[in-house]
Order: C-alpha cells, then sequence, then structure tokens
C-alpha cells in the first residue's frame, strides 16, 4: 500500500514521551497509510529500545533509523532523506498528532495536489497535559481550496503546521544547519522558498508541549542556546538576501523573520544582562541595522528606542525589570506570542 504521509521524528532521550507520540499512528485507519521515522539522535536513555519495540509490533509502519548525535537538523535530514510516504511532516518525540483529526487529515492528503499543506496547531502544558489553545487558525483564509502561494497574505507558517509534498524535500537543495537549535524556521522557510500551491485544512493536526524543564524555549534553554538563535536567524537573512527571487515567497520569508528577529531581541532580555551579553547585544543591534535595515527599522519597541537613544546603558536594569514583573516575556519564549 502507498504511504501518504512520511513522519520523521526528532527523538533524543525521549523516553518518557516516545510512546505517547508513536501511539498517536497505531489506530487502525491510520497505521497503514503512514511511514513513521524514529530518528534516534544517539540518544542515551531508552528511546531507541522503545522504538524498536514499536518496529516489530507494527511492521511497515515504524522504523527505527539510528545516528550518532547531530542536532535537531540532522535528524530532519535523515527524515528527508529516507522518507517514502507522499507527503512529510515533522514531529519531536516530545510531542504527538491529534488522535481525533489524524485519520480525515490523512483522507485529505490523498486528494489534495498542494505543495504545503497547512494545518493549525494546539499547544498543551507538560504539567499535567492541559490544552492551552489553538494556534494559527488563519480565519480568513478559506480552507480546503487548492490557491497559489502569492495569493496569501500575512502568511507566517511555523513548522507545527506544515506538511510539504515529499518530492520538494528530497528533489530541492533543502538541507537544515546541524548542531544548532531552532532551525525549524529554517525548515519552514527553505521549504516556502520551492512551493507554489497551498491548502489549508482546518483542524489541528500536531499537538506541541510547552514549559518542559530544559526546552530550548524555556528561559533556561533560551539562556544556553541564544547564539545558535542568532546563528540561525543571520543565516537564513542572508539565505534571503541570496536565493529568494519570488516577491511572494519574499513576503512570506520577512513575516517569518521578522518574528525571529524580534524573538532574538526578546532572547536577549531573558539573559541575565553581563557585560558580555551587553556587548554581543549591541554588536547583534548594530550588524542589523547595517546589513538588514528593512528588519532593523521595524524594530521598534519601547525598551529598543530606549537602548539605542541611551547607547543601551540602560540594557541591565531594563532586562531584569522585564524578567521580574512582564510575564508576557515568559510568554513570548514559550509560546512565541
Amino acid at each position: 500500500m502507498e504511504k501518504i504521509l512520511s513522519v520523521s521524528i526528532a527523538a533524543y532521550n525521549v523516553q518518557n514521551t516516545l510512546r505517547q507520540a508513536l501511539d498517536s499512528f497505531v489506530a487502525e485507519n491510520v497505521r497503514h497509510r503512514v511511514d513513521v521515522m524514529i530518528v534516534d539522535d544517539g540518544s542515551k536513555d531508552d528511546t531507541a529500545a522503545i522504538a524498536k519495540e514499536y518496529e516489530e509490533q507494527y511492521p511497515g509502519t515504524f522504523r527505527l533509523i539510528s545516528k550518532k548525535n547531530g542536532g535537531w537538523g540532522s535528524t530532519l535530514n535523515a527524515g528527508m532523506k529516507h522518507a517514502v510516504g507522499r507527503y512529510f511532516k515533522q514531529l519531536d518525540g516530545d510531542d504527538y498528532y491529534s488522535l481525533e483529526n489524524l485519520a480525515d487529515f490523512l483522507d485529505f492528503l490523498e486528494t489534495t495536489q498542494a505543495d504545503l499543506v497547512y494545518t493549525p496547531f494546539v499547544t498543551f502544558t507538560d504539567v499535567n497535559g492541559g490544552i492551552l489553545r489553538v494556534v494559527g487558525n488563519y480565519d480568513h483564509i478559506p480552507k480546503r481550496q487548492l490557491m497559489q502561494m502569492r495569493e496569501l497574505e500575512g502568511f507566517a507558517p511555523a513548522m507545527h503546521t506544515v506538511t510539504v509534498r515529499t518530492e520538494i524535500v528530497q528533489k530541492n537543495p533543502i538541507s537544515i544547519t546541524e548542531h544548532c537549535f531552532y532551525t525549524d524556521v529554517e525548515f519552514v522557510l527553505k521549504c516556502c522558498n520551492f512551493c507554489k500551491t497551498v491548502e489549508f485544512f482546518e483542524y489541528p493536526v500536531y499537538y506541541y508541549r510547552l514549559a518542559r524543564n530544559g526546552q530550548s524555549m524555556s528561559i533556561q534553554g533560551v539562556r544556553k542556546n541564544y547564539k545558535d538563535h542568532l546563528k540561525m536567524l543571520f543565516g537564513l537573512l542572508e539565505y534571503e538576501k541570496e536565493q529568494v527571487k519570488d516577491e511572494s515567497v519574499q513576503e512570506i520569508f520577512r513575516n517569518r523573520l521578522l518574528g525571529a528577529c524580534d524573538m532574538q531581541y526578546t532572547f536577549f532580555f531573558a539573559l541575565r544582562a553581563t557585560a558580555k551579553e551587553k556587548k554581543e547585544f549591541r554588536a547583534f543591534d548594530a550588524k542589523l541595522k547595517a546589513e538588514y535595515p528593512w528588519y532593523y527599522s521595524r524594530m521598534t519597541k519601547v525598551p529598543m528606542r530606549i537602548l539605542r537613544a541611551t547607547n543601551f546603558f540602560g540594557y541591565r536594569p531594563i532586562a531584569r525589570l522585564r524578567m521580574r514583573k512582564d510575564k508576557k516575556l515568559k510568554r513570548e519564549i514559550f509560546e512565541g506570542t
């Protein structure tokens, strides 16, 4: 039977959550239509053993792909290479897909001809599994209607929302930076650069876990990995300048990269505001101004206006004030809002 959807699961030390992710695919009306690759990124726990258990119990549905540790991007590169389904989608090993909507989504994928399929996603808390909210509905865009990418306005897709025709990720130069956090944006935008058509499916498929300790989008994760976000951001800004020729695609890049620029500023405010971090912050702002002025001119929130006017003199007190009093900062980091 032809596989409709290949799913690449990024799996690194996810023994506590992997079963929930894999159980998304075991229903009778789902498992024969999916190709689920558990890409074990050199885990040191029982991740591979759990994957092997599902592979043996559901042959033809699950595949264990074992590799040396290379980070999230390396699992995606492996998944894109080995995918056999008509469409390709990613899943982190601590998240899961909708038990309620996945079968209907597969029905939809069997009929669509779109290069890219968009779905909203759901956030849930790691504390008790409670649902927080549905993200990315785009109520003004018609559903189940094939459209040209150039018809979309204000479109800024996230990794959780994107399903791409496998032919596109395998026949175009889409390679994701390895040993680097926050490269989900890279995956989404590079895919968009090669997609011509899009169709929206109205029900959420991806369920995204928030507030897990050590998560890259936690305060602790940001403080440890903020330079990776900086690397990703400047890499994509340069990619846009050199590789993106279609104006409609450029608009998607700008919509998404504006958010990434704003997130980088948010990350700097989440740091401890040391002298070294202040120097890095000032250098980032100066480089954005010199090399990517379109983005710089739109980063005009009050804290940045103050810092630019004072040569970053107030960085430490502003950062501490935001961390102490502004709950919105943590919401921005955890949920990207």
